[in-house]
């Protein structure tokens, strides 16, 4: 019950910094590095993370 709960608070509070950081203040390095684990993650996902992994997709696909 508590993994079920993680993967959406997880999300929220990602999309809340992508939200209210400015593109500027970002440290590169650590978004890259986060992209790459998003993607290893992602690429055989357990069943708690695919909404992380849908939200990891929209936003590449809108880069």
């Amino acid at each position: 019950m508590t993994s079920q709960r993680v993967v959406p608070l997880f999300s929220l509070v990602v999309g809340g910094v992508l939200l209210t950081t400015p593109m500027a203040g970002f440290p590169m390095a650590d978004l890259e590095a986060l992209n790459r684990e998003l993607g290893r993650l992602c690429s055989s996902p357990p069943p708690e993370a695919l909404a992380v992994c849908r939200i990891h997709a929209r936003l590449i696909r809108a880069m």
